[in-house]
């Protein structure tokens, strides 16, 4: 199984989403779980939003990566489920891809009840409190993902 995250620059909630669920599978010894994620307005190269590389240390969390990657249709071709933080996400990305619509829902979906609508709001450049709640809802909507792959 593929798994893409999709956010707005790829530097704060796909980049976390992507490295908690990379330990998660690690941990769970599910290496045939494939992470990525990707931005649909990334600045290719961009390096993580340093509050979610401290998030990601303070739990002891190792992690490479490259950098900020854009959205392509190949990137979508390659997934085998698309998670989204928001709903302008979805529809910028049924856009590059129409046909594949069915495999794109919003990671929000993990956090109660299976509700669709359910969005994480993007926190950069705003307050503590705002990192905190994207970090929170992303950490409880992965752990929920995980135990469903």
């Amino acid at each position: 199984m593929n798994v893409l995250f999709v956010c707005t620059g790829n530097v704060s909630r796909s980049f976390l989403a992507e490295m908690l669920l990379k330990q998660s599978m690690a941990g769970q010894n599910k290496r045939a779980v494939k992470v990525q994620s990707a931005g649909l307005f990334a600045e290719p190269g961009a390096g993580p939003d340093p509050v979610m590389v401290r998030y990601l240390e303070a739990r002891h969390i190792v992690f490479d990566h490259p950098g900020a990657q854009a959205v392509t249709p190949d990137l979508l071709d390659w997934a085998d489920l698309v998670l989204a933080m928001e709903k302008f996400h979805l529809e910028l990305l049924v856009h590059i891809r129409p046909d594949s619509k069915q495999k794109m829902q919003l990671l929000g979906r993990y956090l109660s009840g299976n509700q669709p609508e359910d969005e994480i709001r993007d926190p950069f450049g705003k307050s503590a409190f705002h990192y905190r709640l994207a970090q929170s809802q992303i950490a409880l909507a992965v752990k929920a993902l995980a135990a469903s792959l």
